[in-house]
């Protein structure tokens, strides 16, 4: 969520915020994403996500499902009782057997050396419900540490509602500072702000929580005692009384100004009690210096940037805008704070906080990101921003790997089982793990507020929500229905969704249940002549043969048609089973999937910049590629009727030029043909749209995609240099335009 605060009167003290969690801490586990102050998750290449339902009364709780996987709570002050709520889960196929595996719930006063408070072992974690625990931590602890030691395949654990009181009453003087109402724990900051040349003075509070002795304040020195003056101190505080220490803030000159506050007591835990002091002179931090920002591991669907500053300041984070096609034209302003998903002018956040690296979203193939990368100090209001660095990344087209399909010739009688061999089998993936990888590493977008969005792919309907997401609002949908797939009555319910055909994300898609997933139920997908209900772009209803139908988006109609003939070459013949398109489907469902439908879909929708990425996420989950996305032909070549190779190319769309054209084409020029280093297009539309121009291949792989802007004419020249020598199609595509015309390269 972004912060817009406006500033205080100029004298004004802001509350303090913690480095590490405060004594009290609470946290509900809700969201692994946003960790409270002082919580941390590791590792870094796998840490822990969220159950959505699992925790107290059906909501939210820590997924921790890998060796080595934790949640380190770091305390600023002595603490007394830590409860928390754990429970065990199965893997389907054995959904009563007692928890296995080894967790282990531990302590440290120093985060390196760690003692065991309580292990939990084979059987000894409920797997029916939460158990609470509780334990008393030493008064040295400083660390609290949740730790999977040993995770069994398919066990895992949740961990919720984690709080952590204050330590005991004792008789001994026990020191804490009171700043503003708040808590300031031993090495805390304290914020103040004033003009050069004033000066601001404030007062710091000493509680003694000893219920017995006297706390005695030896001595109070400030390490910058010029601008921050002590001016007084009662330096006995009875027990369970108060005293005060008053300061004076004179900042000799703009920017940020520190001290240390050092206080001297016979409090025998906290001995000497530190505070920072930070003053913002003129009420702003010192403005840090540029840093700059590196691009690796560039891939169709993610990158990884990396941000090295100049000469850092202590309190230094970054902000890091994106924009697609050219570079942001707006600055972050000073005083504001941001979060990813905000805008900044016509560019969004990417990224805002203290690490150093962070990955990427909303990455296509082809597209070029710009960014901009900014250093800030200070917090809240008193926030400065650097001036910005700069950098670019255009990602590639595809990730296949050249040789992927050198086994495959369309014209093998062996082609069909040669595909299905290539594809399968492959990496099986968890159907209850789809939301941790594709939904919150591909699908999902940052947005305002601190929320997220996903959109329904068969509807359009974008989904606002909170992080972690759950499945309720959106679901997953089987392009190629569960209850089509052959094992389905095959198998029990638990070994069925145990199965990688029930799991594979390549014919997975986020739906909106009730208004999508729930009207299409396992009707077969067609074009909608009778509507019936209507839910955003996404109709049900009646075919021409009057048989009731789903109908898709149109951006998305290729999409599910390709997901369609994966899902049935991949599995067919597993079991001596066969995956053909079911007609009837069912006895209330007396028909089947029109495969013309498909395909017609398939070239009408051919593949997108978006897909392309989906497909090279997938297989680096799964380990196989849906070889109807890389080659648009091999769709030809194979009767999904009968899942049987056909010797010519019907029943399918083999020539695109036969789609008629839309009506808003006026006039298409393509020259020279044949052309040699660069063929030249130009057209004219009766209404004026955005559109792509794609160059595809003789067998359906595009080539190169180039985003035209909203216009009446438009006019490139298209390098061809690193084309082979063949006859190539040109598709010009728009919401009311689809152009198709070949040309040959010498």
């Amino acid at each position: 969520m972004k912060r817009i605060i406006q500033l205080l009167t100029i004298g004004a003290i802001t509350a303090q915020s913690y480095a590490q969690a405060p004594v009290p801490t609470y946290w509900d586990c809700t969201d692994a994403g946003n960790l409270p102050v002082g919580y941390s998750i590791g590792p870094v290449s796998f840490p822990p996500t969220n159950y959505s339902q699992l925790g107290i009364n059906n909501g939210s709780s820590l997924k921790l499902n890998g060796d080595d996987q934790y949640l380190e709570i770091e305390l600023a002050a002595e603490a007394g009782r830590l409860t928390y709520h754990m429970r065990g889960t199965n893997p389907p196929s054995t959904p009563t057997a007692p928890w296995e595996g080894a967790f282990d719930v531990q302590i440290s006063n120093n985060g390196t050396t760690w003692t065991n408070l309580r292990s939990f072992t084979n059987g000894e974690l409920s797997i029916s419900g939460n158990v609470m625990y509780a334990d008393t931590l030493l008064a040295t602890t400083r660390f609290v540490r949740f730790y999977y030691t040993d995770k069994v395949s398919g066990y895992n654990t949740s961990l919720d509602e984690i709080n952590i009181s204050g330590p005991l009453p004792k008789p001994e003087a026990e020191i804490n500072a009171v700043f503003l109402g708040d808590t300031v724990f031993s090495d805390g900051n304290i914020y103040v702000a004033e003009n050069v040349g004033n000066t601001n003075s404030f007062q710091i509070v000493i509680e003694n929580h000893g219920t017995d002795s006297t706390l005695d304040l030896s001595s109070v020195v400030s390490s910058n005692s010029t601008e921050f003056t002590v001016t007084s101190i009662d330096s006995s505080v009875i027990a369970n009384g108060t005293g005060n220490i008053n300061i004076d803030f004179t900042p000799a000159s703009a920017g940020t100004r520190t001290s240390i506050l050092t206080i001297t007591n016979n409090d025998a835990n906290e001995n000497p009690y530190t505070l920072n002091l930070v003053g913002y002179g003129d009420g702003f931090a010192t403005q840090p210096s540029a840093p700059s920002i590196a691009i690796s591991n560039v891939t169709t669907y993610r990158y990884t940037a990396t941000i090295t500053p100049t000469t850092p300041l202590n309190d230094e984070g970054y902000l890091v805008l994106f924009k697609k096609g050219s570079a942001p034209s707006s600055n972050p302003t000073d005083g504001v704070r941001y979060t990813p998903g905000d805008m900044v002018g016509d560019a969004k956040v990417a990224y805002a906080g203290t690490d150093l690296t962070y990955l990427s979203k909303e990455t296509r193939a082809n597209q070029t990101h710009h960014l901009a990368v900014y250093a800030y100090s200070g917090v809240g209001q008193y926030t400065k921003y650097s001036v910005a660095g700069s950098q670019s990344v255009t990602m590639p087209n595809s990730m296949q790997a050249p040789n992927y399909y050198s086994s495959i010739q369309t014209s093998s009688a062996s082609f069909i089982d040669d595909l299905h061999a290539l594809i399968n089998p492959h990496t099986r993936v968890f159907y209850g793990d789809f939301d941790d990888t594709y939904i919150d590493e591909f699908a999902s977008r940052d947005t305002t507020n601190g929320q997220k969005v996903v959109t329904c792919r068969y509807t359009s309907d974008e989904h606002i929500y909170d992080e972690p997401f759950a499945f309720n609002y959106i679901t997953r949908e089987h392009s190629y229905p569960q209850s089509w797939m052959p094992t389905w009555a095959q198998l029990s319910t638990s070994a069925f969704e145990n199965t990688p055909e029930y799991a594979d994300y390549h014919n997975l898609f986020p739906v909106n249940q009730n208004n999508a997933n729930g009207v299409r139920s396992n009707n077969p997908l067609g074009v909608v002549v009778t509507v019936t209900s209507q839910f955003k772009d996404g109709k049900y209803g009646l075919d021409v043969n009057g048989n009731n139908v789903y109908e898709p988006r149109d951006d998305h109609k290729g999409d599910a048609a390709r997901a369609m003939f994966y899902q049935a070459v991949t599995y067919n013949s597993i079991s001596g089973n066969n995956w053909s398109f079911p007609n009837p489907i069912d006895l209330f469902t007396p028909y089947g999937q029109d495969q013309d439908v498909l395909k017609s879909w398939h070239w009408m929708d051919p593949v997108s910049d978006y897909e392309r990425s989906r497909n090279d996420y997938i297989e680096s989950l799964q380990g196989n590629r849906n070889p109807f996305i890389d080659s648009m032909h091999y769709a030809c070549y194979i009767d999904f009727t009968t899942m049987t190779r056909v010797e010519t190319t019907a029943p399918c769309v083999t020539t695109p030029t036969s789609i008629e054209e839309n009506v808003n084409a006026v006039k298409v020029d393509l020259y020279p043909n044949p052309a040699l280093d660069n063929i030249n297009v130009s057209y004219s539309l009766n209404e004026s749209e955005a559109t792509t121009v794609s160059i595809v291949n003789s067998v359906g792989q595009v080539i190169n995609t180039i985003q035209i802007g909203e216009t009446q004419d438009a006019s490139k020249t298209i390098s061809i240099n690193n084309l082979q020598s063949g006859t190539y199609q040109l598709i010009i595509r728009g919401d009311k335009t689809n152009i198709i015309r070949k040309f040959n390269k010498l």
